[in-house]
């Protein structure tokens, strides 16, 4: 008699609906190749943001908005959290930084018969420069450009960039060293048409950034924490980059 009790409960039990899993809205922006409408999965950054949440069993619904305002609306309490993003003393009142979800080497790409040696900012000046629309890079680059004395072309992706630079419309793309290996395979023959600078300029922490605004988001942004050090200590996200990364095969300094 005990056991058919058993049998029956265990049938109501199945009978259940199962508990939802919880889906964290994402407010990002078109920073191609890193994060983007155009690839299936979404560029790298959100492969990165996703494995990480597949820990947590939780669903990531990505809302792509222009840049200033998937910030404003994910402060305003719109959406659990923002990325990809810098942190600053302004946007951390009103959000919570993750630890870094990767970290963005600042790269400079000249054409082969370019004899630039490096010398930082400084030694760009008066020359035009090129990254995509939206993306921000590190904050002395970013005082540069707003005081006016390094000037950028902008364009919506990053193969525009280093076609421009063939032409010598442009001298420098600044940019992360994956998204420049994918503008450089963009155009034919580009590893052979364009170097890398040996110097680097930057690196940049790159953040998931919660709503201070949605409730539960301090308990989300330390689990979220919890999981990223997990993975990466087992070696996951490492490989996972490599995996996903644009690499510069067949590029050689």
């Amino acid at each position: 008699m005990r056991r058919r009790a058993w049998v029956v409960l265990l049938g109501l039990l199945a009978q259940l609906p199962a508990q939802a899993r919880e889906t964290w809205r994402l407010a990002t922006a078109e920073l191609p190749p890193a994060i983007t409408t155009k690839r299936a999965d979404n560029g790298y950054y959100a492969v990165l943001v996703r494995r990480v949440l597949q820990e947590l069993d939780v669903d990531a619904q990505l809302h792509f908005l222009p840049p200033d305002r998937a910030i404003q609306e994910t402060m305003a309490g719109r959406y659990t959290a923002v990325f990809p993003l810098s942190r600053t003393p302004e946007r951390e009142r009103e959000l919570i930084p993750s630890e870094p979800i990767f970290h963005v080497r600042v790269r400079v790409f000249v054409r082969r018969d370019d004899p630039w040696s490096g010398g930082g900012l400084e030694a760009m000046r008066g020359h035009p420069l090129c990254n995509i629309q939206g993306s921000k890079l590190y904050p002395e680059l970013d005082a540069a450009l707003a005081a006016g004395w390094l000037q950028m072309q902008r364009v919506p992706e990053i193969g525009a960039c280093f076609r421009m630079l063939a032409l010598g419309r442009v001298r420098f793309v600044v940019t992360g060293e994956n998204t420049g290996f994918e503008g450089m395979a963009a155009v034919p023959d580009g590893a052979r048409k364009f170097r890398m600078a040996a110097e680097q300029l930057a690196l940049q922490p790159v953040f998931l950034m919660f709503s201070r605004q949605v409730k539960g988001n301090v308990q989300r942004a330390e689990a979220f924490n919890q999981a990223l050090r997990r993975l990466r200590a087992e070696g996951v996200m490492h490989k996972l980059e490599h995996q996903v990364l644009p690499q510069g095969y067949g590029y050689r300094p």
